[in-house]
């Protein structure tokens, strides 16, 4: 049904993680039998739209995994902007981006990293993700303060602007960063890529989809 309705075959995703999805909206709706919520889900649109972006697991956190991001800055982009201007850009490509922290967290990684030469290299953060729900958020760059717990004061400061009770990444972060639909499984790849990051997809696949992609 999520196949027909999605164009996403979640086949070969890991199982449990499968199972426990589709149990937490049994609870919620109140049913017994996998029958039952099966025959609902075929009837209900909107249901179906519910447990898609259920099973994309949009769980993400600003510099997830602390000790990756200090070794990516510290031995990584030493090595990536070699060789990089104006003219020859830093690519990066993000697949999986979810609601955009971990693209947003390496761009503010690099603006650290370079200081007062970010404006001599060019750089291109390509943020991709399968739901348009979650692109959008990434896409406003606005996030409550509890989705920024990875987030440090000094950093909040810097590069954040309280708006409303969120806060909002500053425009010099989120025009490093460019996010669209797109399923790295079967559309084509984005080229000449520097750095991939796919984190928040890979460790919810089996080894046939990992694979594969």
């Amino acid at each position: 049904v999520i196949r027909n309705s999605s164009g996403v075959d979640f086949t070969h995703y890991k199982q449990t993680t499968i199972r426990r999805r589709v149990l937490r909206r049994l609870a919620i709706l109140k049913l017994e039998k996998i029958v039952d919520y099966l025959n609902y889900l075929k009837q209900n649109k909107p249901e179906q739209d519910i447990l898609f972006q259920d099973l994309l697991i949009p769980v993400t956190t600003f510099f997830r995994n602390p000790k990756i991001f200090e070794n990516v800055c510290k031995t990584i982009f030493r090595e990536l902007i070699k060789n990089k201007s104006a003219v020859n850009p830093l690519r990066i490509w993000v697949a999986g981006c979810s609601t955009g922290e971990e693209a947003y967290s390496i761009a503010m990684c690099l603006y650290e990293y370079l200081s007062d030469k970010i404006s001599t290299i060019k750089i291109q953060i390509f943020a991709t993700d399968i739901s348009e729900k979650s692109i959008a958020k990434a896409r406003a760059g606005l996030y409550r303060k509890r989705e920024l717990e990875g987030v440090t004061d000094s950093r909040l400061q810097q590069f954040f602007t309280k708006t409303d009770g969120s806060y909002q990444l500053k425009k010099i972060i989120r025009d490093m960063c460019v996010f669209a639909c797109h399923n790295f499984l079967k559309d084509p790849p984005f080229a000449k890529m520097d750095l991939i990051s796919c984190r928040n997809t890979l460790i919810y696949m089996e080894p046939f989809l990992q694979k594969k992609a």
